[in-house]
């Protein structure tokens, strides 16, 4: 998923207040009973007490650098060009992603990223050494909210070390991509962008950045809003929800608006996108908005040019006022759990011993659990916690902790058992390494359910690719041969359908497509508002590599297969009675299939590939600007056209797997300073290098024109934080 919308759970928590003197001992970290709990942890002296807590804090660690890097730009820093003279003002964007340019001339400072993150997280030296880095050069692409920029992504990865009472299994890593900028790169031809009519207003706004008199206050009365707050948290509403919270007063911004108004297709944006309460800097009784102001150059449906910058802008609560001193204390309270992420733990069997409390927030100098309540669902808990705050008055705290709404790809129980579910990487595979590849991966990291894939290029599935030209646009989700997957929400089934073939590895043998009503998700405001807007109807989410037998004669569903004619006089199986017009409505948790074999699924281990397809007419940019879908591969149109009755003939449709590029793997040898092709006399000068990544391929360019999203919105089966592993490295490919 795109890092640009970072979503912070806030739950409401409950508090009683005793007014209790105690002696608070100043120290960088205390450990109450079995749990591990470290206040002020920024200010640990020791590389050993350090490397306790990077430890214990391993699975964390780098999506909190990553948070530090959304707030502060290094990127001029840390992404620099190898040439002198070559910048972003001399390279195009187009030339930047040919002929390995962005491969051989564009450098990622590591040693510099090692110097930020140790000065500001106070990291050991052996925490800095453990480190790799990837650039995902297939991803690099032009920033949407920024259209100046370019955006560079760098995988930053932390091999996982075994601690104390608890082990990883060997190979296993956290990994986490930072969306770094190459800055006021040059606009290509093809890119069809024209920043010149908002460069000088947008450089007035930037200027707003780290200096401005904006104010914010909470509006008087909030009654109606606290219900949201408490069930979603303050950071999972939308932004008009945020609005009937807050006044936001922006006069230098609103006066630049006033001063251009003669250009109506220059449009100015100001939203609030969020709360930030655990800012070390922030009193008590002090929080932040993150606002986005932006500017855009729109002409009907199409924006032309856009670009925004985030501020934060402080506003005071009353630290008497229960309800915002829950919330503050929560956000600056932080618990985790220690081997896997909650994401991946099953807490029907939490204890104290599996939990992390940490804070650097000098308003709280004790924590204790005093218990730990499991309630039916085993992917959520709720914790009662003994605070003593600065003051010494003693809080009482109910806290939940857990992923929240979720829905179920498999059946619940096998889910349970398997919930570690690690992530498989495949960056650099070959067609012919799938071949040596096998399930003993499934024994050795303990689970019968692996997740990985959606946004990452592949160049498996041509026989002599290397180049990455695949764009992976779904989930894969492997588990036993034959395993039943089930109904996400309540819907209906429009499509059924087997796809076979005699190439390995390029069928999708059994396919399904799911439509399910925009109100039977469970979606958070802020969710729906970025995933799925403007759509208030239905999303699609499609099924590949199902078994064809007993998917297609689901009795429990009524089902029965029949041999049918496709539209290209090809003739497949399929379900005739299930389509568009004549769905099959299934509640949710019903089976709905079953995973393939390797004989049934062209070549594949089981798994499910899920397709997400938000069938929103828009796309929302982080500036809260819409720009029309272009070309969704599941709209009204290829759906009516599935089953044609007149001529009894059936279409295909929700059946890809990827998004492909064609260009050319030949690489040309270029001037370092402009990245343009060499001429000897009117010809092109070939090298024989191998393309490193083609361009046009990255998914957010592909979530964007086609409204694809990441499916583990609905199924909550990974995050930034899951441990993976190297399936190459595993089968000993190398």
């Amino acid at each position: 998923m795109s890092n640009k919308f970072k979503k912070l759970f806030i739950p409401i928590l409950s508090t009683t207040i005793i007014s209790f003197p105690i002696i608070v001992t100043s120290c960088a970290t205390f450990q109450q009973g079995s749990e591990k709990l470290y206040l002020q942890y920024h200010s640990l002296q020791t590389e050993q007490a350090k490397q306790e807590f990077e430890n214990y804090n391993q699975i964390n660690l780098l999506s909190e650098i990553n948070k530090y890097f959304l707030k502060h730009d290094h990127s001029q820093q840390l992404v620099k060009f190898k040439i002198a003279g070559a910048s972003g003002a001399t390279v195009e964007f187009n030339n930047l992603m040919k002929n390995n340019y962005a491969y051989k001339y564009i450098k990622f400072d590591e040693n510099e990223f090692k110097r930020i993150i140790k000065e500001k997280f106070n990291l050991s030296t052996k925490f800095i050494n453990r480190l790799k880095f990837l650039i995902d050069y297939t991803n690099i692409n032009r920033d949407y909210a920024n259209n100046f920029d370019v955006i560079f992504p760098v995988k930053v990865q932390l091999p996982l070390l075994s601690h104390n009472n608890f082990s990883y299994a060997k190979g296993l890593f956290i990994e986490q991509i930072i969306n770094f900028k190459i800055k006021d790169v040059k606009r290509s031809r093809l890119e069809q962008i024209d920043t010149k009519n908002i460069e000088e207003i947008f450089k007035k706004i930037k200027s707003f950045e780290n200096k401005n008199q904006f104010t914010a206050t909470i509006k008087s009365d909030i009654k109606n809003q606290k219900e949201s707050i408490e069930k979603w948290g303050l950071n999972e509403l939308d932004s008009k929800q945020l609005e009937t919270i807050f006044d936001l007063k922006v006069k230098e911004f609103d006066d630049i608006q006033k001063d251009n108004t003669s250009n109506t297709n220059i449009k100015f944006k100001k939203t609030i996108t969020g709360v930030d309460l655990s800012n070390e800097k922030l009193a008590f009784n002090e929080g932040y908005l993150k606002v986005r102001l932006a500017i855009g150059e729109k002409n009907k449906d199409i924006v032309k040019a856009e670009s925004g910058i985030t501020t934060f802008v402080k506003f005071n609560f009353n630290e008497d006022d229960q309800f915002w001193r829950d919330i503050k204390l929560n956000e600056i309270l932080k618990v985790n759990t220690i081997k896997n992420p909650e994401t991946n733990t099953d807490f029907s069997n939490l204890t104290k011993n599996n939990l992390l409390i940490k804070s650097n927030s000098k308003n709280i100098s004790d924590v204790k659990i005093r218990q730990i309540k499991n309630a039916n669902d085993y992917r959520n808990a709720e914790l009662e916690l003994d605070l003593t705050l600065k003051d010494n008055k003693k809080v009482k705290l109910h806290k939940k902790i857990g992923i929240g709404q979720y829905t179920n790809l498999f059946e619940s129980d096998f889910v349970k058992q398997n919930i570690q579910a690690p992530v498989f990487a495949t960056e650099r595979l070959t067609q012919e390494d799938l071949k040596s590849i096998n399930k003993d991966s499934l024994r050795f990291y303990g689970s019968e359910l692996f997740s990985g894939g959606y946004g990452t290029s592949r160049g498996f599935y041509d026989e002599k690719t290397t180049t990455p030209k695949f764009m992976h646009i779904g989930e894969d989700y492997i588990a036993n041969d034959f395993q039943p997957v089930v109904m996400p929400y309540d819907g209906e089934i429009i499509a059924a359908y087997e796809l076979t073939t005699d190439q390995p590895f390029t069928g999708v043998g059994t396919v399904l497509v799911a439509k399910i009503p925009i109100n039977n998700l469970s979606f958070t405001p802020r969710e729906k508002e970025i995933y799925l807007n403007d759509n208030s109807d239905s999303v699609y989410v499609s099924f590949l590599h199902l078994d064809a037998q007993r998917t297609l004669e689901n009795k429990t569903l009524n089902w029965s297969v029949q041999n049918v004619n496709l539209t290209t006089n090809r003739i497949i199986k399929a379900v005739t009675s299930v389509t568009p017009l004549t769905p099959t409505h299934v509640k949710k948790g019903t089976i709905i299939g079953y995973l393939g074999n390797n004989a049934s699924n062209g070549g594949w281990m089981s798994h499910a590939h899920v397709n997400f397809y938000t069938n929103r007419p828009s796309y929302l940019s982080a500036n809260y600007f819409s720009t029309k879908t272009t070309s969704s591969p599941v709209n009204k149109n290829r759906v009516d056209r599935y089953y044609d009755k007149s001529k009894n003939k059936f279409s295909t449709f929700g059946n890809t797997g990827v998004e492909s590029n064609s260009s050319s793997f030949v690489v040309y040898d270029v001037e370092p300073i402009t990245g343009k092709e060499k001429l000897n006399g009117k010809d092109k000068i070939k090298t024989n290098e191998t393309p490193a990544y083609l361009t046009n391929l990255s998914m957010s360019r592909f979530e964007k024109t086609k409204g694809y999203a990441n499916p583990n919105l609905l199924y909550k089966l990974r995050d930034e934080r899951t441990p993976a592993y190297s399936v190459k490295e595993f089968n000993k490919l190398n």
